[in-house]
């Protein structure tokens, strides 16, 4: 795809991707996901900020509350009580997290051929048993309180993944088996079906065929922003929450304390801290330059629609997804980038359905306080498309609310995970500033482990104890390799045709 988009527009992509991304913007557009707010945490914060704290963590999304628990429980576990401060620049949780498509699906599966050419076979593998146990990590923690598995209504689906081409389809059937090669213990997982077949037993239109897989699903902000609630009950003393609260600035100042000597400017004053851990996700690059075009903000749409009675209820066992090759037209600027992804509630019958279809310049960008009309019109018309039965002919469905939301895209496609170098951050110590962002816009089953995965290497683990794929870290030699992570190489990852 990237050889049919021209060179002048090339370049503006790769401005955008090497972008100040900004802070969050005030007014985002309204994600269905996020109404009610969370009664007492959504705009919670201190009387007067901390003067300082042990650990500043930036972002109160899956990341940022899983980093969170991790520091929290286990310092206290070792009898080595820390503090700690979140700032979040809007409300509780209402980045990706509490805009995202509620879906519990692992990436590797359909990645799995490009995982293996570009990493090799034992990192491909950590990276795939690494999701399965995050993935099984959000289950566990959404089922272990009736009250967080009301909130969060999770469930297990069948994904209905239906492909409009013969090499999207194809691609993923070499992927699949090369991992079934790999990952024993996830053969014989998946069922194939014709076009046919597909129709007939799942009501959507499969032009080359489907796979049925294992997924799931869940209501992502209730479930984090009550994990929130009960970790700020346990641990008032040692953690405050600073909603509406945006860091401006980061610099360092040993000289007036030496064991706080990061200093976070927020417009409700100072607060120093010991050690910060960016869990901005697409907004990272705002605070650490040295970041951008490693790390750029891409930006989706997501949808709310009513079901009619012809389509049914499927909310407690079915999920879907809709793959191509992806499309851009250079006459109308418009790019389709190749998946749409969808699933019901099961109290409701709503349907939660995401995907893009957009002028190709507004997809690198870190405003969601809109919705672009071209992507508002697609989203809005597009389910009659994939399913038989619901809406007679040239009818359009009821959309109940439209959003954006901001991914953080990678230029390898793999997460940032760990201690960032001095050469990246340009200011105060090793080991000073941390990370856990960049999902590519498949959080669920990384996030969790990822945030862990930080919280235990700031306590003193290395990441070869707690399973985190080698690949995950921010090495200087990944951060600088202008080969993997040039903005360059992220336009080819991005726009070359991979599903």
């Amino acid at each position: 795809m990237v050889g049919q988009i021209p060179a002048s527009l090339i370049a503006e992509l790769e401005d955008q991707a090497l972008a100040d991304p900004q802070l969050p913007r005030a007014c985002p557009s309204v994600s269905f996901w996020q109404l009610p707010p969370h009664p007492t945490l959504s705009e919670v914060q201190s009387a007067d900020l901390p003067r300082s704290t042990d650990y500043a963590i930036i972002g109160s999304g899956v990341t940022g509350c899983s980093i969170a628990t991790t520091l929290l429980e286990e310092s206290t576990r070792s009898s080595k009580s820390c503090s700690v401060t979140v700032f979040e620049a809007r409300t509780l949780t209402s980045g990706a997290t509490g805009r995202n498509g509620g879906v519990l699906a692992s990436f590797v599966p359909g990645d799995y051929k490009l995982l293996l050419e570009r990493f090799g076979r034992e990192e491909a593998v950590k990276i795939a048993r690494f999701a399965n146990r995050t993935l099984e990590k959000m289950h566990r923690i959404a089922n272990s309180s009736e009250e967080l598995k009301e909130a969060s209504e999770v469930r297990r689906t069948a994904d209905v993944l239906c492909f409009e081409d013969e090499d999207a389809f194809r691609l993923a059937q070499e992927s699949q088996k090369l991992y079934e090669e790999d990952v024993p213990e996830e053969r014989n997982t998946v069922e194939y079906l014709t076009a046919k077949e597909a129709e007939s037993k799942y009501n959507m239109r499969a032009a080359a065929g489907a796979m049925i897989t294992s997924c799931g699903a869940f209501w992502p902000y209730r479930l984090i922003t009550r994990l929130w609630a009960h970790l700020y009950a346990k641990y008032r003393e040692r953690l405050s929450i600073e909603t509406k609260t945006p860091v401006t600035k980061i610099t360092y100042d040993p000289a007036t304390n030496s064991t706080h000597p990061y200093v976070l400017h927020t417009p409700r004053g100072l607060v120093r801290a010991s050690r910060i851990i960016h869990a901005t996700n697409g907004y990272t690059g705002h605070l650490v330059p040295g970041l951008r075009g490693n790390i750029y903000p891409l930006r989706g749409t997501m949808s709310t629609q009513k079901a009619p009675p012809e389509f049914g209820r499927h909310g407690h066992e079915r999920s879907w997804g809709v793959v191509s090759s992806g499309n851009y037209d250079s006459m109308t600027g418009l790019l389709e980038t190749g998946l749409y992804y969808g699933n019901q509630n099961p109290k409701t019958g709503d349907i939660f359905f995401g995907g893009e279809k957009v002028k190709i310049n507004e997809v690198l960008v870190s405003d969601d306080s809109l919705v672009a009309p071209c992507a508002l019109q697609n989203i809005s018309t597009v389910l009659p498309r994939y399913f038989t039965k619901g809406w007679k002919q040239g009818e359009q469905p009821e959309v109940k609310k439209v959003w954006s939301g901001i991914m953080g895209f990678t230029a390898d496609r793999l997460p940032l995970v760990g201690s960032l170098p001095l050469s990246i951050t340009k200011r105060g110590e090793e080991h000073g500033e941390w990370i856990a962002a960049g999902f590519n816009g498949y959080g669920m089953p990384l996030c969790w482990s990822c945030g862990e995965a930080v919280g235990k290497m700031l306590l003193g683990q290395d990441h070869s104890d707690i399973g985190l794929p080698q690949v995950f870290l921010t090495t200087e030699e990944r951060l600088l390799d202008s080969q993997r992570m040039s903005a360059q190489s992220a336009l080819e990852m991005l726009f070359g045709g991979h599903p």
